[in-house]
């Protein structure tokens, strides 16, 4: 047993350096087809080569200066030198290969870390943008329905996307996949008792629409005009089953939350990022959109003012101290963290700093979980209590950016003596 062991010792020892990596410079290539890693998963490499420790080497120091863990460099670090050795260092990486070895390798986390690396040296080709994700589940539910409903669902999206429509507004496939949410129990029902949507009179949209109550009854009802309008307009029906059909929209007024659930707040966190957000909703009603969407170059930090832009205008914040106190000590603790990220926005965490991605809405939602609170509730309740300062709904507009229906549901909200309806 000892001779063996020594035997192998002197064996891996002598081990002569890998030879050239398997892809060639220059080598034409005849025809793409997928590599398999698989055989490489638990294999040992061979000892690289110079220029493979090199690019490993920079590869170090780059996760080193970004300050990342242990845990989220090694399997990064093995995607790598397995690429470097089989396809060359000094080649340009394909992202989706790079994707494919993580997922055989069994790594955790993103690996947006090394491509964002990989792509400042410009030794990365990214790939084609993977479809949407929304688009898929619409492409996928439409094809389950019977050929010819499938056919007119399909004309439908069409329309929303604008293929028909070249000028109107484009419908983005999140909002469609809710249409087709609030339609599933409708079309179940329909496709039982029809062959194609002709057939759909206005007695079977006005029993969908009342089978339901409340905000669902609207939202059914929107999705069932929106598919029928679009049939219309492409002629595949004659008549709009819908067009006599009225739902109200019941409005929620806003509520405020007691005080003992905002008093302490801020020391719910220790956390730089996270006083920030706090802040910002809590003291300016900053809504978790724009927190995401904030960049380094809208902190106007002379003029103690945040730049937030929105599809509609611009909305500038008055940053009081406490805010610009609690600004101060991220972009301290921000500079500090990564130093050399290329990430603008102004938020940003161990998986973005390495990318340009904003921050996920689920990161600047649970800021608030300790404190048992949500972002919406707290600025719902900061636009509530201004709103009972004044009956002035251009006020409120003036401060928080909001549209003028906005502010007028919290003016009812606060003053309820206020003649007059609430705007829908």
């Amino acid at each position: 047993m000892a001779n063996g062991s020594a035997a192998r010792r002197e064996l891996r020892a002598n081990r002569p350096e890998l030879s050239p990596p398997a892809v060639l410079v220059g080598q034409a290539t005849i025809f793409e087809i997928e590599r398999d890693w698989r055989p490489l998963a638990g294999a040992l490499l061979p000892a690289p080569l110079p220029p493979v420790k090199a690019l490993l080497a920079d590869f170090a120091q780059y996760t080193s200066e970004n300050h990342w863990h242990q845990k989220v460099h090694e399997p990064m670090a093995r995607v790598l030198r397995v690429a470097a050795t089989w396809l060359g260092a000094d080649t340009v990486f394909r992202e989706d290969e790079l994707r494919a070895m993580h997922r055989v390798f069994g790594g955790t986390g993103r690996i947006r870390g090394l491509l964002a690396f990989l792509d400042q040296r410009e030794q990365l080709v990214t790939s084609p943008p993977r479809r949407n994700r929304h688009e898929a589940f619409v492409q996928r539910t439409i094809a389950a329905f019977p050929p010819r409903i499938s056919d007119e669902l399909g004309t439908w999206v069409g329309v929303l996307r604008g293929t028909s429509r070249p000028h109107h507004r484009v419908t983005d496939y999140a909002t469609m996949r809710r249409y087709l949410i609030y339609l599933a129990a409708p079309l179940a029902d329909w496709t039982t008792r029809y062959t194609t949507l002709r057939q759909v009179t206005e007695a079977d949209v006005t029993a969908a629409v009342t089978a339901v109550k409340g905000p669902r009854a609207h939202e059914r009802a929107v999705a069932i005009r929106s598919l029928f309008r679009a049939l219309k307009h492409t002629k595949l029906v004659f008549a709009d089953p819908t067009r006599g059909v009225r739902i109200t929209r019941q409005e929620l007024l806003p509520t405020t939350l007691a005080p003992d659930r905002l008093a302490g707040l801020l020391e719910t966190s220790t956390n730089a990022a996270t006083r920030l957000v706090l802040a910002l909703v809590a003291l300016h009603a900053t809504s978790g959109t724009d927190l995401r969407n904030l960049v380094l170059s809208d902190v106007l930090l002379t003029r103690r003012q945040l730049l937030i832009r929105r599809p509609h205008g611009r909305h500038v914040v008055h940053l009081d101290n406490t805010t610009a106190d609690l600004l101060h000590a991220w972009l301290r603790y921000r500079h500090q963290r990564w130093p050399r990220t290329v990430n603008a926005h102004l938020l940003v965490t161990q998986q973005t700093a390495n990318a340009t991605d904003p921050v996920s809405a689920d990161y600047v939602y649970r800021r608030f979980d300790p404190a048992g609170l949500t972002l919406r509730a707290v600025r719902a309740d900061r636009i509530l209590d201004e709103a009972r300062e004044t009956e002035d709904p251009v006020h409120l507009v003036r401060v928080f950016g909001i549209s003028i229906t906005t502010a007028m549901k919290y003016i009812h909200a606060a003053h309820p003596h206020r003649a007059g309806p609430v705007p829908h």
